[in-house]
């Protein structure tokens, strides 16, 4: 946020062209958040998500689907 108002496609693929204009683009690890998918996809990376990020979205989608039943 400090780089870019906001966390846009646009923005994200712009900034990821950027600092990896110099390097071999292989693969980059992000947290679930959508908006990552596609600029990572049109760069020609291997897109790989955190695991801590996946296990807590997991638990929540756990607890919101358990919340509902109990109702």
């Amino acid at each position: 946020m400090k780089i870019y108002s906001d966390e846009s496609k646009k923005n994200v693929k712009e900034f990821l062209t950027k600092s990896t204009q110099n390097q071999e683009r292989i693969s980059i690890t992000t947290d679930l958040k959508i908006y990552y998918r596609q600029p990572i996809t049109d760069l020609k990376f291997k897109h790989q998500f955190c695991i801590f990020n996946t296990k807590q979205k997991l638990n929540r989608d756990i607890h919101i689907y358990n919340s509902r039943k109990s109702r």
